[in-house]
């Protein structure tokens, strides 16, 4: 019997532009047979924001609470912080429930599309590539604590797009956040991809960007 594969995803915004999470090294696929999705924002928020009308429930048996919503076929959980261990083991807990899967099958391969600060207009272009450093580092220390409260073992795949020159954290940055953040080891994949990516205000799209694939493992 095959075992079905699922994946989490982080700070996602328009199901327009969701992650792909069934690609893999050397412009591969291994299709996903279940996909947790999770947003930084808080659901009334999202709605406004992408201008998406949804059903929300709430898991009350789960804490911190959060919402969730079935959008297609794919679970989604919002306002999930990804710098906080607690948000990522609430949101693979009510994937766990929504899914009837182990923690491990969600938790054990997680993606991101350009992960990037709020307010980044704010900040100074200088200034920009810390600050995303530091935020991934605060986000693999955050999935790792996560992980062990759900009391997962084993490796732990962290699939991050992103384009090796991104003036907002360039790859050596990257990579350097990533080991910074507990990973055993990062290796990227430069056959390029192209996605369209909206902003993190939802008010802009970006089309056809060139992004590359970086995969971190950590060792729990």
């Amino acid at each position: 019997m095959t075992k079905e594969k699922g994946a989490l995803t982080i700070a996602e915004g328009s199901p327009a532009y969701k992650t792909d999470a069934d690609i893999i090294f050397n412009n591969g696929k291994d299709k996903k047979d279940f996909v947790l999705r999770t947003c930084y924002d808080d659901i009334s928020v999202w709605k406004s924001k992408h201008g998406i009308s949804i059903s929300g429930f709430k898991d009350k048996s789960v804490s911190p609470q959060k919402w969730a919503a079935k959008i297609d076929k794919d679970y989604w959980v919002f306002g999930v912080d990804a710098q906080k261990p607690d948000d990522i083991f609430a949101a693979v807990k009510i994937g766990m429930r929504c899914y009837n899967v182990k923690a491990s099958d969600l938790i054990s391969d997680i993606y991101v599309k350009n992960l990037n600060v709020e307010n980044e207009h704010q900040i100074g272009r200088d200034a920009i590539v810390n600050v995303n450093q530091k935020l991934y580092e605060v986000v693999c220390k955050a999935i790792v604590q996560a992980a062990k409260l759900l009391g997962v073992q084993g490796i732990l795949n962290f699939h991050v797009f992103s384009n090796i020159k991104n003036p907002k954290i360039p790859m050596e940055s990257l990579h350097k956040a990533l080991k910074d953040g507990g990973a055993e080891s990062v290796v990227t994949d430069e056959t390029p991809h192209k996605f369209n990516v909206s902003s993190n205000d939802g008010r802009r799209v970006f089309e056809n960007l060139i992004s590359h694939f970086h995969l971190a493992k950590f060792r729990l």
